[in-house]
């Protein structure tokens, strides 16, 4: 999904939130947000809790009169935008939350670092047409915003890879 496809499910969903009859869906994800921060940071235990209230919403999402006749796929963007608000509010909680995420980190961005010294676009077989100032400007203005995406799907995406990346 595209950052632009992102942020219009974020809109949709706070847009749908702030009708009457989500009242009750406003204060799941506010009590789950409070009790969520209310203890100690566990990655396993976290993941799984987050995961099962998002899958809980959705289920929810789908049997509630604001998204009948909904497609799947807006009740997809819908669960996305859920993810998006959860984790926007959960993220200093969530990620590098422990010490050694924290030491991790940091050596990723070394590497990173160090690689950016090196490796060229023809290393990476960049047609010669795409090898220039304002495409690697907005590629990198691209990445950062990824950086502003905090979500359990990217983190489980990207956080396997990283592990291997530094056996």
């Amino acid at each position: 999904m595209e950052n632009s496809d992102i942020s219009l499910g974020l809109h949709d969903f706070l847009e749908r939130m702030r009708h009457p009859s989500a009242a009750d869906f406003v204060k799941s994800i506010k009590s789950f947000i409070v009790s969520f921060s209310n203890h100690a940071p566990d990655p396993e235990r976290d993941s799984a809790l987050v995961q099962e209230f998002l899958a809980n919403m959705e289920m929810a999402f789908k049997a509630h009169p604001l998204w009948a006749g909904c497609s799947e796929e807006e009740l997809e963007s819908a669960g996305e935008g859920l993810e998006k608000y959860v984790m926007t509010k959960l993220s200093s909680r969530v990620f590098a939350s422990v010490p050694d995420d924290v030491k991790v980190d940091k050596q990723l961005s070394e590497k990173i670092s160090l690689i950016q010294q090196f490796i060229r676009p023809e290393n990476l077989d960049i047609k010669p047409t795409f090898q220039n100032e304002t495409s690697w400007l907005l590629a990198q203005k691209e990445l950062q915003k990824g950086q502003l995406i905090q979500s359990t799907k990217r983190q489980a995406c990207v956080h396997p890879q990283l592990l291997q990346s530094h056996k």
